[in-house]
């Protein structure tokens, strides 16, 4: 795909701030579950960078699991549109998109340049509470500007209809809500001291009702549009700022969805930290960070997610963050059982059989939290 891309950068010069004469180059990065990533760049003289700008293919299947797991190509053009409403409706949220081609599936936009994965800087010990703001105000902005309560069912429908991203949808269903609470789910996978706790899960009926539930709510509940694959995997930041990326997943469902996953990725945070035995005050302080980073993030996004639903607005954020809770066990317990785990418990056993208590607690008491204070007491088992 080098070439081809080289070529269609050079074609759009213009549109993607490049010269005419310039010597593009390329260099595939990244080891994303689903799509081939690249830079595209040049340099001076002198060999230093000038310009670059990311090019994202999608392959007609899933990349991490191979050609017998075959997914639309199509998603490319869904991510690119999101990204394209996302920039539209809070500035600054997403990388700049700069076009799509549906010939080669491929879209271009903004290298973040300076930026870092939110996850890599967390388990380093790097936290900035500025970060969580921002995803939480721009994640606020979307949902609001897209909700059914300013924009009306008509224009929703259309939206949903725009979102409709089936393939994208079908994997959530799949790899979020289904396989991770089924005894012999495809593709599930976990380690030796999750195996042996495993009963907390297959044997506990309010579990698997409850997952069974936040499926349901996932697939019927048109509200607002989502980033759909939200962690902190899929945000970047500098310095003093936080930008979404990834999101070919995005769709119209629950706004809680979006909310309940990255919190459950603070959760991670705070197991992680709070289980290195080396330099332990040091990372206890910073679990306890983590402890506000979950409050800031409720309360922030709350603060500007104005919209709502139903008789009052006190009552909708009660069963939002009931939502939130049982979305957030989900995503917990599907990164240990799943097919898809992540970096920040790998090698930490007692880690992760605290972050998977976590999570049964969460579904087992979804229905009875509505303060992001009591989810966070349930589910790291915090004194009042």
């Amino acid at each position: 795909m080098d070439i081809i891309w080289i070529t269609k950068a050079k074609q759009c010069h213009q549109e993607l701030g490049f010269n005419e004469a310039d010597e593009i180059r390329c260099e595939e990065i990244g080891d994303g579950n689903l799509n081939d990533v690249a830079q595209l760049y040049t340099h001076d003289d002198e060999g230093n960078l000038v310009r670059s700008v990311i090019v994202k293919h999608s392959l007609p299947y899933i990349k991490c699991l191979g050609p017998g797991f075959p997914c639309s190509e199509a998603r490319t053009a869904v991510e690119y549109q999101a990204l394209v409403k996302f920039h539209t409706l809070s500035p600054g949220s997403v990388p700049t998109p700069y076009l799509y081609d549906q010939g080669i599936h491929s879209m271009f936009m903004e290298d973040l340049r300076g930026y870092k994965v939110m996850r890599t800087e967390l388990m380093e010990g790097a936290f900035k509470m500025s970060w969580v703001s921002d995803v939480a105000i721009h994640l606020a902005d979307v949902h609001r500007q897209t909700h059914l309560a300013v924009i009306g069912q008509e224009a929703l429908t259309t939206l949903a209809k725009q979102f409709e991203n089936i393939d994208m949808v079908t994997l959530t269903k799949q790899y979020v809500f289904t396989f991770p609470f089924l005894c012999e789910g495809t593709n599930n996978r976990c380690s030796q001291e999750i195996a042996e706790h495993l009963d907390r899960i297959y044997a506990d009926e309010q579990v698997t009702s409850t997952a069974n539930r936040m499926l349901k709510l996932f697939l019927e509940k048109k509200e607002c549009l989502l980033h759909g694959d939200l962690h902190t995997g899929s945000i970047m930041v500098d310095a003093d700022h936080a930008r979404m990326f990834d999101v070919e997943f995005a769709c119209v469902g629950p706004a809680s969805f979006d909310v309940g996953m990255l919190l459950a990725n603070v959760i991670f945070e705070y197991y992680r930290h709070m289980s290195i035995e080396t330099n332990n005050d040091e990372h206890r302080q910073f679990a306890y960070l983590m402890i506000d980073a979950g409050k800031e993030l409720v309360s922030v996004y709350l603060e500007h997610m104005t919209a709502f639903t139903g008789l009052d607005r006190a009552t909708y954020i009660e069963n939002l963050v009931s939502e939130v809770a049982g979305f957030a066990g989900c995503e917990i317990i599907r990164r240990l059982v799943g097919a898809a785990h992540v970096t920040d418990l790998e090698g930490m056993p007692a880690a992760q059989v605290d972050c998977l208590g976590a999570g049964v607690r969460l579904l087992q008491a979804a229905h009875r939290i509505h303060t992001v204070d009591r989810l966070l007491v349930i589910a790291l088992m915090l004194a009042y």
